[in-house]
């Protein structure tokens, strides 16, 4: 659980972090959008995607922004010797690939990030880079408090400019 607050809060602060820097070009962040129990949700506000390369034995993609009604999402994406490859991503007891949504104030929370807890996450990135993503994701987010409610998610996909960070 206090992993899973730290990555999100992560996830936050990037998100925050970057929306505050002046850019030098008007460049677009890209694009996200995702369907959460078949409601679609465009990602167009705040919209960053930054790369961490730890330089030891993981490397982090974090993709985060905010749609209508403040609704945020958070893709994580973590690269086994920090090799940056396509491929598919999937949560499991060894690996931390999560999906999160939330409500802005965190009135509601859901995240998948725990297998043991129901979520499942699918993260599929076509092309990857140190300056681009694209890709699609879908999985079951559980309530953070209450793991007996959960969200679908479908049809989940970015194309996203990458920010790198040492």
């Amino acid at each position: 659980m206090k992993l899973k607050q730290s990555l999100l809060a992560l996830g936050l602060l990037a998100t925050a972090a970057l929306s505050a820097c002046e850019k030098d070009k008007d460049v677009a962040a890209g694009t996200c959008s995702v369907k959460i129990d078949d409601v679609l949700v465009t990602i167009n506000k705040q919209l960053t995607a930054t790369y961490y390369d730890t330089g030891s034995v993981n490397s982090y993609l974090i993709i985060s922004g905010l749609g209508a009604d403040n609704q945020g999402i958070t893709i994580n994406v973590v690269f086994p010797d920090t090799q940056l490859k396509p491929g598919t991503y999937v949560l499991s007891n060894s690996t931390y690939n999560y999906l999160a949504w939330y409500k802005s104030g965190f009135s509601e929370a859901y995240s998948a990030d725990d297998v043991n807890d129901g979520g499942i996450a699918t993260i599929t990135l076509e092309t990857i880079s140190e300056t681009k993503a694209k890709g699609t994701f879908s999985g079951k987010l559980i309530n953070d408090v209450d793991i007996s409610q959960s969200k679908m998610i479908t049809e989940g996909k970015f194309d996203v400019n990458v920010l790198r960070m040492k």
